[in-house]
């Protein structure tokens, strides 16, 4: 399942970082989410960091900014665990919570590169392995978690268990990093322009240019 590409798990004390250079250092690292006799692999191309402040201005984006409900209680503890939620009541989005306890920062995982379990992710989108492109199978949040089938059942895990976590390439190479506005976030009045999404220049599984 390794098949050689895939290094360390990330250790606890990584997710300690800011959102913004966690968002940043998560690019090029691998989600793997385990279940039953399934292995699911995605390299990581495309993030948006949550919480925290730009120039003064608090996130007004995240969900945190209102402070702690129980719909955000993962986002107030210690960096290391998952953040999962439902949108439009049909698809789920897979965040890793970053930074120290009450700090209400995550990082959403915009996209991926499919890299193990291809049939599973090709089944469950309802897609044609064969005859569909595979850089249109994990290219947004919602898309990749029903390829990985990660669902509300992922939400507030440790993620330095054995189900669903991050771990490090077998050889991490130098990355063209860019970064823009995040996207769909135009209920935010400061927060819409946070220049915090990052994404790998020339990937074809980004969700956007």
């Amino acid at each position: 399942m390794n098949d050689g590409i895939i290094g360390q798990k990330w250790p606890q004390e990584w997710y300690g970082e800011g959102v913004c250079q966690a968002a940043r250092h998560l690019l090029g690292a691998i989600l793997i989410h385990v279940i039953g006799d399934k292995f699911y692999a995605g390299r990581i191309v495309e993030t948006e960091a949550y919480g925290g402040s730009f120039q003064g201005c608090p996130d007004d984006a995240a969900h945190s900014f209102r402070g702690r409900t129980a719909r955000t209680e993962p986002m107030f503890r210690p960096g290391g665990c998952s953040y999962v939620y439902q949108i439009y009541g049909m698809y789920y989005c897979m965040n890793v919570v970053t930074g120290r306890a009450g700090s209400g920062e995550a990082v959403l995982i915009r996209a991926v590169e499919p890299l193990s379990g291809l049939e599973d992710m090709f089944r469950n989108r309802h897609m044609d392995i064969h005859t569909q492109n595979p850089q249109h199978l994990t290219n947004g949040p919602g898309k990749l978690c029903q390829a990985m089938e990660i669902t509300k059942a992922q939400n507030m895990l440790d993620l330095c268990g054995d189900e669903l976590y991050i771990a490090e390439p077998a050889v991490r190479r130098p990355l063209k990093v860019s970064c823009s506005a995040r996207i769909h976030v135009d209920y935010a009045e400061k927060g819409k322009t946070f220049p915090w999404r990052y994404y790998i220049e020339n990937s074809k599984s980004v969700s956007r240019p």
